[in-house]
């Protein structure tokens, strides 16, 4: 299944995913330092990464949480661009997503809110997001 970050409504996948922290967040600047995530055909600025997962003496995620459960946004290529989603609800219900189609070493995957100087250029597509896990605990 490749897909936007789903949200509760299934016919409506713009800025309202079901996952954790999105609500505050804003749009990302070009100049920003921190972790972009792509969601529909905006990018939002997530803040500096605050956490290594995997020790690699970098920082790569981000923890959001609010008042259905929290979510790990986590930059696993250094580009930037947030690739890999991880969210735990109170529920105890859980889902895991990978950015199926970043532009390969590009910043950014290549998403970002900056207008083409071309006019005529298409638009960029829409970040697609794979659910690769989903369960209930």
């Amino acid at each position: 299944m490749t897909d936007p970050l789903p949200g509760p409504d299934p016919f409506d996948h713009h800025t309202a995913p079901d996952v954790c922290g999105l609500q505050d967040a804003p749009l990302a600047e070009p100049s920003s330092l921190g972790l972009h995530v792509p969601v529909g055909d905006e990018v939002l600025d997530l803040g500096s990464p605050e956490a290594d997962l995997d020790g690699d003496g970098f920082m790569e995620a981000v923890t959001l949480g609010d008042d259905r459960g929290l979510t790990v946004y986590t930059d696993v290529d250094g580009d930037g661009t947030v690739d890999h989603v991880s969210t735990v609800r109170f529920d105890g219900s859980y889902d895991s997503w990978r950015l199926a189609n970043p532009t390969e070493g590009v910043p950014f995957g290549g998403f970002t809110n900056a207008a083409d100087d071309d006019p005529g250029a298409p638009p960029p597509p829409p970040a697609r997001w794979e659910r690769i896990d989903h369960g209930h605990i």
